[in-house]
């Protein structure tokens, strides 16, 4: 059977000429000579390729090619676009409306041949999708209206997107952020409540589940189980250890008598880059939703994972200046900014707060015995044991070398020494293997507060380091406490 090409050229001339050559070549060709004449013959004759000039009046190639593929009974059909223009944008257009191959009109007849067959080769279309395109003839396959609907299209989907983008802007204020958002979603999205979630590289960094409940006053009861059920589906990309919410907008009155066996549909959507969550959406509705088939879901989730992920890596990029590499921990620059703000706080607002000083015993050793690689692995697992053992309002520094840094704030002495010791032991009875290598490793800590004779925030680092050293003069793997 002769492959059959619908050939459109608005030159009668022309028409003519490409009309010849190509059934002198064997093939069967149907003509038109416009873009509204063409489209019709689509459904009509079925052809195996459709070969267009781009320059038409009114429906031009390149509008011609974008309508076939814009549909799924047309789609598969191949377009090769005709066209006098040599520059470069003019074949980005074409290519980006969909067009297969895009020629020069003073091709060759044989090579124009040889590009056919090849494209009908690479590109088939199964009889039995030309059979049930040729069943849709009787429907209204009108050009014109097939046009302003896809232009109406490109138009909503630009727009859509340009209101996402826009965002951009409020990247380094979370909450107007935030309300932006919800702002643009309750345009378009039906909820009863939305929230939105920013994950942090920070692992002490609180999770805060925003939510939006367009004014509503909902219980605390149910925005709980709202919290809850969104972060236990974020648990299936990132331990969430603890977790909030904050009502973005709800006015006050009274307390609507909803339960969360009321929101009868739901969607909940982790936002994932490069393996990492960077946050969440959610939407929770009365009634019964398909969120998944609104028109421009998958638009909305690009656009809001292209926020989120900018989002995320600035706030990593101001996190990490502020990181040490090895440890996780925060470097020296922050202890001595940390340090001095919580002194002046105690000052401004008398509470305590206790410090300690922790030293890796004969780290030098390990480094010599084992290699540096072994001595950084062992830095690094004290680190994680730290963050195991003290709260999430502690702040865990690496100072220098083996030694780091724990800040306790609004907590006394006979506090600190709970989680100080805890950690102490945990380091004497983990077992440190690297690449096969075992080896038990202990710390010493000097522990100290902000006893009243201390005036400076420098005097209270020496205080613990006087500790520290009195802890390894002892005979390491101790805690000592400076004595007021």
């Amino acid at each position: 059977m002769a492959t059959k090409i619908l050939l459109v050229e608005d030159s009668d001339t022309q028409l003519k000429f490409l009309k010849e050559g190509l059934e002198a070549s064997g093939f069967e060709v149907e003509t038109a000579t416009n873009g509204s004449e063409a489209y019709k013959k689509v459904y009509s004759c079925t052809p195996d390729i459709v070969v267009s000039d781009i320059m038409m009046p009114a429906i031009d190639g390149y509008h011609l090619c974008r309508m076939i593929k814009n549909v799924e009974e047309t789609k598969k059909i191949p377009v090769i676009l005709l066209t006098i223009l040599e520059k470069k944008i003019d074949g980005f257009w074409g290519k980006k409306a969909g067009a297969q191959l895009f020629l020069s009109k003073s091709i060759d007849i044989k090579e124009l041949v040889s590009n056919i067959n090849a494209t009908v080769r690479r590109y088939p279309v199964p009889e039995e999708y030309k059979k049930a395109l040729a069943a849709k003839e009787d429907l209204d396959n009108s050009a014109q209206t097939r046009l302003n609907s896809i232009l109406n299209d490109l138009l909503m989907k630009s727009v859509f997107s340009n209101e996402f983008r826009n965002l951009s802007d409020f990247l380094n204020y979370e909450r107007i952020l935030v309300e932006k958002l919800f702002s643009l979603l309750s345009s378009f999205v039906e909820y009863h409540a939305a929230g939105i979630y920013f994950a942090s590289p920070d692992d002490f960094a609180q999770n805060i589940l925003y939510i939006d409940t367009l004014g509503r006053n909902l219980s605390k009861n149910l925005l709980s189980d709202i919290n809850y059920d969104f972060f236990r589906k974020m648990e299936d990309h990132k331990t969430i250890k603890d977790s909030k919410f904050e009502v973005v907008r709800m006015l006050l009155g009274k307390e609507l008598d909803y339960n969360f066996s009321d929101l009868t549909s739901k969607i909940i959507i982790p936002l994932v880059f490069d393996k990492k969550l960077i946050g969440g959406i959610c939407f929770y509705t009365r009634q019964e939703v398909d969120y998944s088939s609104f028109k421009y879901f998958d638009i909305m989730i690009s656009e809001l994972l292209a926020i989120f992920k900018m989002k995320y890596q600035y706030t990593e990029k101001e996190f990490m200046s502020v990181l040490d590499g090895l440890t996780g921990l925060y470097n020296r620059r922050q202890f001595e900014i940390g340090l001095e703000q919580e002194h002046n706080r105690t000052k401004r607002h008398p509470s305590d707060f206790s410090l300690a000083i922790l030293d890796i015993d004969f780290f030098k050793k390990v480094n010599d015995t084992y290699g540096h690689q072994y001595g950084d692995y062992v830095l690094k697992t004290v680190a994680d044991l730290m963050k195991q053992s003290f709260r999430k309002t502690d702040l865990l520094y690496r100072y220098g070398g083996e030694e780091l840094i724990m800040i306790m704030p609004e907590t006394n002495i006979e506090g600190a020494i709970i989680p100080v010791q805890r950690l102490r032991r945990m380091v004497e009875e983990y077992d440190f293997e690297y690449n096969g290598v075992k080896a038990k490793v202990t710390v010493s800590i000097g522990l100290t507060m902000n006893y009243q004779k201390f005036a400076t925030a420098a005097d209270i680092l020496k205080s613990a380091d006087d500790a520290l050293y009195e802890a390894k003069e002892g005979g390491r793997n101790r805690v000592v406490l400076h004595e007021q």
